[in-house]
């Protein structure tokens, strides 16, 4: 088992998350938000989900390439698992423990809407997946 994602509660900065729809306005509201918070001094990075990493975008193109099969839905949510892992890892924790604002295109808002509602995974399966991606000791 890793150790849990451990954060500098001195330092560390804020995450956001823009939910929503194809086409609902996420693409254009994060450079707005990025603008904004620039204006009031924080650094901010801007990421994407699945994405952000080298794997995130290697698994994103796996998960969104049309097929004439489809992707069993548990197979589906666990690629997703490994790319939000990979990218809390390496892209959200350093960044968040440098003291900087993620602005992010989905996260896990995203699992329970698209697995579990789309999909019909039991939502207890999606929580116990997220909460082993998203232990965060403060």
């Amino acid at each position: 088992m890793d150790a849990p994602i451990v954060l500098n509660p001195t330092t560390f900065g804020n995450l956001i998350t823009l939910e929503g729809i194809d086409g609902s306005g996420k693409t254009t509201h994060i450079p707005l938000i990025k603008t904004l918070l620039e204006q009031t001094g924080k650094t901010v990075q801007i990421t994407r989900e699945p994405g952000g990493t080298v794997l995130g975008e290697e698994l994103r193109q796996i998960i969104l390439k049309p097929r004439a099969a489809s992707i069993e839905n548990i197979s589906e949510l666990l690629l997703l698992a490994a790319a939000r892992a990979e990218h809390v890892a390496k892209y959200i924790k350093p960044a968040l423990n440098q003291g900087k604002w993620v602005v992010c295109d989905r996260f896990s808002d995203a699992s329970r809407a698209y697995q579990g509602g789309g999909c019909k995974i039991d939502s207890k399966i999606i929580a116990m997946v997220e909460k082993r991606i998203l232990i965060i000791d403060l």
